[in-house]
């Protein structure tokens, strides 16, 4: 029952990604990448089944959105250092069990992972997709702007979403 949710979390994510977000283009410079929520809440798990998951993850974003491996490289390394993370921002005596949401890690853990690891994906996917630094202003541009809005989704889903 726990793997069919998580399932169905990412198929709701991805479906809301292609249908929605990657859709939604304000002035050009705002490309919020949802999806990425899934990975940040994702349960706590051996590393190799998240970094596993990320792969995939990223994979069929790729697909998707015809990039050589843009998404998969910052999936696998948002997958890589969530442990890390966590493990710095939650102690040992506090073990977290099922998804990472605020009643789980705890309120600031919460809103400090989800705005690292939004920030951590959407530079390596913007910095990737302008594959110079020439423009730096304007990727920082799409950084900040998509993760404002990706960040206010986590918020969303973190706190009124996966409220039980």
């Amino acid at each position: 029952m726990k793997w069919f949710r998580i399932i169905v979390a990412a198929l709701f994510l991805l479906f809301l990604q292609t249908t929605v977000f990657n859709n939604l283009h304000v002035l050009g410079f705002c490309h919020p990448f949802v999806y990425v929520l899934f990975l940040i809440c994702l349960p706590v798990m051996p590393r190799w089944a998240e970094q596993t998951i990320g792969l995939a993850m990223g994979f069929v974003m790729d697909c998707i959105c015809s990039s050589p491996g843009i998404h998969t490289a910052a999936c696998v390394f948002v997958s890589w250092l969530k442990p890390l993370m966590l493990a710095r921002m939650v102690q040992e005596s506090e073990r977290i069990v099922g998804p990472i949401v605020p009643q789980s890690a705890g309120t600031q853990p919460f809103i400090r992972l989800v705005v690292l690891l939004t920030l951590f994906h959407h530079l390596i996917v913007f910095a990737l997709d302008a594959w110079s630094w020439s423009l730096w202003y304007w990727v920082l541009l799409e950084v900040t702007v998509s993760s404002a809005i990706t960040i206010g989704g986590g918020f969303v889903y973190g706190f009124l979403i996966h409220r039980s």
